[in-house]
């Protein structure tokens, strides 16, 4: 009788603990996504009740469209939410400013490009990298679609990025893990991409100072850099499990805000 109990107990326990438990699935947006690996690891490490993993991009749209269908507790964008998703009940935390540079091969010798010699690289007018005072070498330019984060970060500041239209040379891609590879197969390659998104890289990629400036969170900090996008998560109230609500805070905490500054990123719970 007495062993019945025990097993019994035990079984009600294990039970009890699986329930409290979570494996925390966050998709959505490229641009975070190497970085939030890099939380997700700090926060496993903190604590064994839950774990939590970030799969390959599904883009800002991927976040949206998990939220909404409440197969996610929570999404990782690049930029803040519309007012018609936030109409929708969707609420968005921002984690942090991540400057977004103009990224070249790592055999580039070049160190920095203007604001004007970018948009002729993109639009096809530039072609060859010694025409940046580099080594004589073709460029080969990575272009984004007009709804990417980085290139609306781009087109902000550097108003010909609006309407531009890319060279014949220049190959688009649509998720950031592919300019990534793009950037890591071609050693004369140049696009642009948030700066943490960079450390996915396995060659030692050159982020280029723009206009004199280089794209550090630092010189974000200061208003010397003007290039950035701003990294978050999203989520339903309701929605939200306890697994999301303790890595939601990990990520907004000091610690979390340390990894966020290892990797280029001006935290959120840093500004005023």
């Amino acid at each position: 009788m007495w062993s019945r109990m025990i097993v019994a107990w035990f079984v009600a326990l294990a039970l009890t603990g699986a329930a409290f438990a979570e494996e925390l699935v966050i998709p959505g947006s490229g641009n975070p996504e190497y970085v939030l690996t890099q939380l997700a690891k700090a926060f496993n490490q903190q604590q064994s009740q839950h774990t939590v993993t970030i799969p390959s991009s599904t883009g800002t749209a991927g976040a949206l469209r998990d939220i909404e269908a409440g197969t996610a507790s929570l999404g990782r964008v690049g930029r803040p939410l519309k007012d018609d998703e936030r109409g929708k009940g969707i609420v968005y935390v921002a984690l942090g400013r991540d400057p977004v540079a103009f990224v070249a091969g790592a055999g580039v010798t070049v160190r920095g490009i203007t604001s004007a010699r970018a948009v002729d690289a993109f639009s096809g007018k530039l072609t060859d990298w010694r025409e940046l005072g580099g080594d004589p070498a073709p460029i080969r330019v990575i272009g984004r679609e007009k709804t990417d984060a980085s290139r609306q970060a781009v087109s902000r500041v550097i108003k010909p990025f609006e309407d531009i239209v890319f060279g014949e040379n220049v190959k688009v891609v649509h998720l950031d893990p592919e300019l990534v590879a793009l950037l890591d197969r071609f050693p004369t390659s140049l696009g642009f991409l948030n700066r943490s998104a960079l450390g996915a890289c396995t060659t030692k990629v050159i982020p280029l100072a723009l206009d004199g400036v280089e794209p550090t969170s630092e010189n974000l900090e200061k208003g010397s850099y003007p290039l950035w996008l701003e990294l978050g998560l999203i989520y339903r109230p309701g929605a939200l499990t306890p697994a999301g609500k303790a890595f939601l805070a990990f990520a907004r905490s000091p610690a979390g805000a340390r990894v966020l500054r290892e990797h280029g990123i001006l935290p959120a719970v840093s500004r005023s």
